[in-house]
């Protein structure tokens, strides 16, 4: 079963920004930053005093585990207090948007991202990157770590701005894109993979690395710093699209390889919250920060979602197990799951209060909860697993085109079927 949800913020986290002022850079990255014409000397190289009140979240989670900030990321990250994030995922702009051109859906089309992604220069992006590396530096805990993606376009000088300001880099990721956009222009080799840099706060860092986690999901062998892991399909765009946003399964696994359940995850650059997507589903909290009302909405309804769907999870396995024996793990209980998921939110907020009102031990019969209907209303859901795993074994062929896509999509997202069950509700941890 994937880790349970964590509490709410405690007293303690609520004040992540009770700064007084903004925090400058450190001796260090001032001394390293390059001056550039033009450029707010001010902002670049001195802290700012004057701030009164912590900022207001975007949104936040019933439970307050989950919160999205609309914010300049330097501007909030020089508000937080020193030390208190457990690990960091970044994303930052890639510089791209130079008037090239790019593949998508079989048509070329200009890559303009937007305006946050064009490049000032290299000296002006070398210091952008110096800039809010060094504050994640000084947020992030003793022990913690730090991820960041990238191209050759920017990745370079990101790694050389964690080396020389004193973090340690652990590993170089290369995750394969498996199906990329041909190249156009017919003089270079296909991109095909992005570099994923996963760095520790300093030498002296106990990082945490759940190997016997990452060995079982790679067949009981070490995983490699090779990942293949296809692009988001349409399923994790249902409320939009985001031009950078990465899969949901490059974001479970590199949480779920350096953090615990509970521990803050924060984005500096979250986009539409593939980070706070997976945090919710192993049950860690989350912070992001994005300045794009427009990203900021599609965050949010992904958030919502999925903090829904866990909740659920969790009164499934409160209510609905314990009143009907379904459980352990196999065909019923994934049926039922999958039965659970797909009804109204109305019908399962009445039937969750109708359990919350039994008596304790209660088997449910008085409110019309017993064992036989219950395992008539989430059965349904077994049966229906039951006879596709027995046209599995039958003759594809047999099969409607458009069930065999699905059969298939089941297997390369999950590998098999208890894994595609877990996709609404978890991975499998």
């Amino acid at each position: 079963m994937p880790d349970l949800p964590a509490p709410a913020f405690g007293p303690a986290t609520l004040d992540l920004f009770d700064r007084p002022d903004a925090a400058g850079p450190s001796p260090r990255a001032a001394a390293l930053m390059a001056p550039v014409p033009g450029l707010d000397a001010g902002f670049v190289h001195e802290a700012r005093p004057g701030y009164a009140d912590p900022p207001a979240p975007f949104y936040a989670s019933p439970d307050d585990s989950l919160r999205l900030y609309q914010a300049d990321a330097l501007d909030l990250l020089r508000r937080m207090r020193d030390e208190s994030v457990d690990m960091i995922f970044a994303d930052p702009p890639y510089f791209l948007s130079n008037g090239g051109i790019t593949c998508v859906n079989g048509r070329m089309v200009k890559v303009d991202k937007g305006g946050w992604d064009k490049s000032t220069g290299i000296t002006g992006d070398h210091n952008f990157n110096l800039l809010w590396l060094d504050q994640c530096r000084r947020i992030l805990k003793p022990n913690g770590t730090i991820w960041v993606t990238g191209t050759s376009h920017n990745i370079h000088s990101v790694g050389y701005g964690l080396q020389v300001l004193d973090y340690k880099i652990l590993n170089d990721i290369a995750w394969y894109k498996v199906n990329p956009p041909p190249n156009l222009a017919c003089r270079y080799f296909t991109h095909a993979t992005e570099t994923i840099l996963w760095a520790a706060k300093s030498a002296k860092s106990r990082h945490t690395f759940n190997y016997p986690l990452m060995k079982e999901q790679n067949g009981g062998k070490q995983m490699q710093s090779l990942w293949s892991i296809t692009p988001p399909g349409k399923s994790e765009k249902r409320f939009g699209k985001h031009p950078t946003q990465k899969p949901e399964a490059l974001l479970w696994r590199i949480i779920a390889a350096s953090t615990h359940p509970g521990e803050l995850v924060l984005d500096p650059f979250c986009g539409s919250a593939t980070t706070g997507v997976a945090c919710a589903r192993l049950g860690r909290r989350f912070i992001g920060i994005e300045r794009e009302t427009e990203h900021l909405e599609l965050a949010q309804k992904r958030l919502q979602e999925e903090y829904d769907m866990q909740k659920q999870r969790l009164d499934f396995d409160k209510y609905v197990i314990p009143l009907t024996g379904i459980g352990g793990g196999g065909v019923e209980e994934d049926g039922a799951r999958r039965r659970a998921a797909s009804t109204s939110a109305a019908y399962w907020n009445r039937f969750i209060r109708a359990c919350q009102a039994l008596p304790a031990g209660h088997g449910g019969a008085q409110q019309g909860l017993g064992r036989p209907r219950l395992r008539s209303a989430f059965g349904a859901g077994a049966q229906l697993v039951a006879r596709t795993q027995r046209r599995k074994l039958g003759t594809q062929a047999s099969l409607s085109k458009a069930h065999r896509r699905r059969i298939s999509h089941r297997k390369r997202d999950n590998g098999d079927h208890h894994a595609f069950a877990a996709t609404r509700l978890g991975p499998a941890v």
